[in-house]
């Protein structure tokens, strides 16, 4: 007997998707309630009229849950254990990622489309400016603030609306209708980041073909934040929707402790044949693959080592779903608190001045190229040369060590591809190790 359940919706329909439930001894089950659906809820979880154990619906729902201040005031509130996934989405599963939302049986659909003009407050520019603030000194929103949805991660973080006109507005409070951009604001003393990460997202889109999140560096001196358009909404005129999305870890039934490959077991791990099994049900699964790959590339030589599993995405317009833009290119290599090791293996190699082209040969056929060719090469070559090109511009406070990292991550994979290309000499980046 199920001690709690909860009906799963996608924003809009008037009919649940399908049941999470917990039962008396802690074990979580998802069914579906209807094959009348535009996708499945994951890859990991196709439609099927028998129900999911577990491991299965643990792994998906588990990364609905963000680690952040909300989860924890939930837990302690209600004496919710951290293990109790559907416990918790009971509280908090009104906003999950996505456009999916975890409501109590026989309640309302949570999430709705949104008209710009009549759903959202608008922000006046001292609002936004406050809140910046906020976001900068505390980590949070404003007391007085309605937080539509709560972000995961250590920057302080608000998702917003913004109106064909360019200004900001918050949903109305009650109406859970979708944001448009998140907006990140580091604290005081990090606020090169923002310049960096916007730095190396134009970068990721120049050099490769995927489409990249847009992001705008707002505000100026020690209260900036980056702001990032969100790729899962649709917008059209006034009106703006949700797309369902899920991340890596979801669609290969991953927990979300098992987004790096050193962290997963022989059977279950992100690593390159996991990577391929996913972008073998993509629409497109030869250019997704392509894009795959020249974003890895590029992350590294830009320094992202922490492209993990929960920073690749599917975005879902049709059954079969897409290869999501690029976001959240970091350059992870320039913090020495941080482990440098790769999210995944490329071959054999587990950090990036281990590379060798034997183990970039058993990467690109483990991702699924067939062989690998002279134009396959001579492209990621071209990738390299046009990143390394960057670096004699990489001077000051805000770009010196992107150049630096770019420096020595290319020392290493330009051999690797065989790539001709002049190193500028730069200073040395401490290079964190297991």
């Amino acid at each position: 007997m199920a001690a709690l359940e909860l009906d799963v919706y996608f924003e809009g329909m008037e009919h649940p998707a399908g049941r999470l439930a917990r039962a008396e001894d802690g074990a979580t089950s998802f069914r579906y309630l209807t094959d009348d659906i535009p996708h499945p809820l994951s890859l990991s979880l196709p439609v099927r009229e028998e129900p999911y154990g577990d491991s299965h619906a643990r792994s998906f729902f588990s990364n609905l849950l963000f680690e952040n201040a909300q989860r924890e005031q939930v837990m302690q509130r209600h004496g919710i254990d951290f293990s109790d996934v559907v416990g918790l989405l009971a509280h908090l599963g009104a906003d999950c990622p996505g456009s999916i939302s975890c409501v109590p049986v026989g309640g309302e659909p949570a999430k709705m489309p949104g008209d710009l003009e009549t759903d959202y407050v608008s922000l006046a520019e001292e609002d936004l400016r406050r809140i910046m603030v906020s976001l900068r000194n505390f980590r949070r929103v404003p007391d007085d603030t309605n937080d539509p949805s709560p972000l995961a991660g250590v920057q302080g973080k608000i998702a917003l609306a913004r109106r064909p006109d360019g200004s900001f507005a918050l949903p109305r409070p009650g109406l859970n209708v979708p944001t448009t951009h998140i907006l990140k604001v580091p604290r005081a003393g990090e606020m090169t980041t923002v310049d960096q990460e916007h730095l190396l997202m134009g970068i990721m889109a120049e050099v490769q073909r995927h489409p990249v999140a847009r992001t705008e560096v707002i505000g100026e001196g020690d209260l900036r934040g980056l702001l990032v358009e969100r790729f899962d909404r649709l917008v059209k005129g006034n009106s703006v929707r949700r797309l369902h999305q899920e991340d890596f870890a979801q669609a290969l039934g991953l927990g979300p402790q098992l987004k790096y490959e050193r962290n997963g077991t022989a059977e279950r791990r992100f690593n390159a044949d996991a990577i391929r099994k996913v972008l073998d049900q993509t629409a497109t699964p030869g250019p997704s693959r392509q894009a795959f790959l020249e974003i890895t590339l590029a992350n590294l030589l830009l320094g992202n080592t922490d492209n993990h599993a929960k920073n690749h995405a599917l975005l879902y317009r049709s059954p079969r779903p897409d290869f999501a833009p690029v976001y959240d290119v970091a350059p992870v290599l320039i913090d020495d608190r941080v482990l440098h090791q790769l999210s995944f293996n490329i071959g054999n190699a587990t950090m990036t001045d281990e590379i060798t082209s034997e183990d970039l040969n058993a990467f690109l056929l483990a991702l699924g190229f067939p062989r690998v060719t002279g134009a396959l090469m001579q492209r990621l070559r071209g990738i390299a040369q046009a990143i390394v090109g960057k670096i004699p511009e990489m001077n000051g406070p805000i770009r010196k060590r992107i150049g630096d990292a770019i420096a020595e991550q290319a020392r290493w994979i330009a051999p690797a591809i065989g790539a001709e290309v002049i190193i500028p000499e730069r200073d040395l980046i401490i290079v964190n190790r297991p």
